[in-house]
């Protein structure tokens, strides 16, 4: 996950460590047990496989999730890690076994969670992995349900800098507020043209106190991405906290407008309303994510749960097929097919 910033607040602490590491870096510890694990006369395709079996097996590394970044070789170490704990260490070994793997963002769902005292809003990062004629996309994310928008390649600078981003998040969850600028300021050395950095490192320098550095920063990333939400939303908070209103009217209809315009917004809202038991009003939301992404699998599966739940078993159906045509893979289409065939409704009807 890559992690963005809403304000919170938080006291400075000691300067840490670990600004100078590699994040790809392998020990000869690594090397030696991959080395026995793959073969590297195997052919493309299988050598991915052999990575993915040490990295899984019991045998292996046993690679289990924990909401923590980390190096390829803490990762190897610790045998856990986020998904780009988990990415790092996979682009690593692959590229050892000379496989041409790659950092690659992914737009996902609105998805939040609470680190400390912070709200942290999450994104998502995995790898590309070529083999032979063909590329692979390797991925790791437990617990949520992704909706996966689009996907790209990045330079490994912007890969570090993701992950010096996430370092700085997690020392600001834990109150160190100079280590934290530290990480977010290295990140913006590997991509400076990052708008959640510097979003984040507004964050910091608010807490410290520096809110005109901190003005500074949340506007530097408005202006590399005008629709940076949490940018927009913290710098309200600062302008509202000086009593500086005359900007923030502008800023909040901004912040309504691309809210109300995003589809997965609205999915999230659908989804709050449904862990509440609130069926009618999920489906509400739901609706209006179709109405702005009708292609969208997961809503299809969103309204036809809700339907479910409300007792319309026709309707369900309906959604669970859309659901099923709309998804990009078989993997997804016989998922669906299993929900399909749990309602008595025959698999190959498309």
């Amino acid at each position: 996950m890559v992690k963005a910033i809403l304000l919170t607040i938080l006291v400075s602490g000691p300067l840490g460590i670990g600004l100078d590491e590699d994040p790809l870096a392998m020990t000869e510890e690594m090397r030696t047990f991959f080395e026995e694990k793959v073969d590297r006369r195997a052919p493309p395709r299988q050598r991915v496989q052999l990575i993915l079996s040490a990295l899984f097996d019991e045998d292996g590394v046993a690679f289990t999730y924990r909401n923590e970044t980390r190096s390829a070789a803490e990762t190897y170490a610790r045998r856990s890690g986020d998904c780009l704990s988990f990415t790092n260490l996979f682009i690593a070994v692959a590229r050892h076994f000379d496989l041409p793997a790659r950092y690659r963002e992914v737009d996902i769902a609105p998805n939040w969670s609470q680190r400390g005292s912070i709200v942290v809003f999450n994104r998502h990062l995995n790898s590309l992995v070529g083999a032979g004629s063909r590329g692979y996309v390797i991925d790791l994310i437990p617990q949520i349900n992704r909706i996966e928008v689009a996907g790209r390649i990045i330079t490994d600078e912007r890969g570090f800098a993701h992950y010096y981003n996430n370092k700085g998040a997690e020392s600001l969850a834990e109150e160190n507020l100079v280590l934290a600028r530290s990480y977010f300021e290295k990140a913006l050395r590997y991509d400076p043209e990052a708008s959640f950095i510097w979003a984040n490192l507004g964050v910091v320098q608010t807490h410290q106190g520096n809110l005109e550095e901190a003005e500074e920063s949340y506007r530097r990333a408005i202006k590399l991405n005008k629709h940076d939400m949490v940018a927009l939303t913290n710098l309200v908070r600062l302008l509202e906290k000086e009593g500086r209103r005359e900007e923030v009217p502008r800023l909040q209809e901004r912040i309504k407008d691309f809210r109300n315009k995003n589809p997965y917004y609205h999915y999230s809202l659908g989804e709050e309303a449904f862990d509440l038991g609130l069926f009618d009003e999920s489906l509400h939301h739901y609706k209006a994510a179709l109405r702005r992404k009708s292609d969208e699998p997961l809503f299809h599966h969103s309204m036809a749960k809700a339907y479910s739940q409300l007792g319309d078993v026709k309707k369900a159906i309906e959604h669970l097929k859309k659901a099923r045509k709309y998804s990009p893979d078989e993997a997804g289409r016989a998922r669906f097919n299993q929900k399909l065939a749990y309602l008595g409704v025959i698999q190959n009807d498309r």
